[in-house]
């Protein structure tokens, strides 16, 4: 029996628990709804049940503890294919032996999951360090993504803790669905119009000018090592960071040895100071930092001091 099941995580742990239910005996596949079409042998379609899908979770967490069932989460996470049959075995295996699950990371069955797992943190480490939040006109700050794994979950727990008083959303370009923090909660929705169009606040503009222009000066043109970047950073990820936006940063070859007229257009290498301190003032304005904002008594201070 070929066991289809919503793409979820609750809905694959609820197979899990049908394929139980009915004998493991019978099992011939798990895969997400709307996959290969099978002309042979028996269909389950499975019902997404959160009950079921807490009691599988519950019960192979008190087999294997919280690390079982967090290597079982990350490698659902991964983009590999036929994963599902791969951690239904790492899952079998794991009712049966219990913790001593740990010991048998040498053979295949275990090294499959383990690299799984290993992957999708590699990645939500990686955009841990690269995400970039943009402030929309309406105050929500709203970052996109488009990673192989699906780590919007995961970036999203780490970060409903570093911007618990904001609103935010993190959008999987690849996937088309988000991950949203509102009120203290986090929500995976669907996107149903890819093509979104958001407008970015005046001081998102601003500080975005500045970065780019502080990333441009602070390089060394004569170290300019592009090859080496794309090692660390592939190209892949370039899209959506605002440094990468200057087409200045994104050419592969040193602007200083080409003619003039090959040079990339509208490109302005300098920034005068008037527009540094007219953008980072609208920054601070936004903030609430600027000096007319301050209390009389800290505003006195700060004159005798200078």
């Amino acid at each position: 029996m070929y066991y289809y099941y919503d793409g979820t995580y609750p809905g694959f742990l609820t197979a899990v628990y049908e394929i139980y239910h009915y004998g493991t005996s019978k099992l011939e596949g798990i895969g997400p709804e709307g996959g290969e079409v099978r002309l042979f042998g028996a269909d389950f379609i499975v019902k997404t049940n959160f009950l079921y899908a807490e009691k599988v979770a519950a019960s192979f967490e008190k087999k294997c503890g919280k690390k079982g069932i967090r290597q079982v989460y990350r490698a659902f996470l991964s983009a590999r294919p036929e994963k599902e049959m791969k951690i239904f075995e790492y899952m079998r295996r794991g009712f049966k032996t219990g913790k001593d699950l740990y010991s048998y990371w040498k053979e295949p069955w275990a090294r499959e999951i383990l690299g799984m797992g290993r992957e999708v943190g590699n990645e939500a480490e990686k955009f841990r360090g690269i995400l970039r939040f943009s402030e929309l006109e309406e105050g929500m700050l709203f970052a996109s993504i488009n990673p192989t794994h699906n780590v919007a979950p995961i970036l999203a727990e780490h970060f409903k803790n570093r911007l618990s008083a904001e609103s935010w959303a993190i959008y999987d370009v690849n996937r088309q669905i988000a991950a949203v923090y509102e009120e203290g909660k986090v929500s995976i929705v669907e996107v149903e119009d890819p093509n979104l169009e958001l407008k970015v606040s005046k001081s998102e503009e601003d500080l975005r000018q500045i970065w780019r222009n502080y990333y441009r000066h602070l390089g060394i043109e004569d170290r300019r090592n592009p090859r080496e970047r794309m090692l660390y950073l592939p190209k892949k990820y370039w899209p959506y960071l605002t440094e990468m936006q200057d087409p200045y940063n994104v050419q592969d070859v040193s602007m200083k040895g080409l003619p003039e007229k090959k040079r990339p257009r509208n490109v302005n290498l300098n920034i005068s100071g008037r527009e540094f301190e007219n953008a980072l003032r609208s920054v601070q304005r936004k903030a609430g930092i600027l000096e007319k904002g301050l209390p009389e008594g800290n505003k006195e201070k700060k004159d005798e001091e200078s």
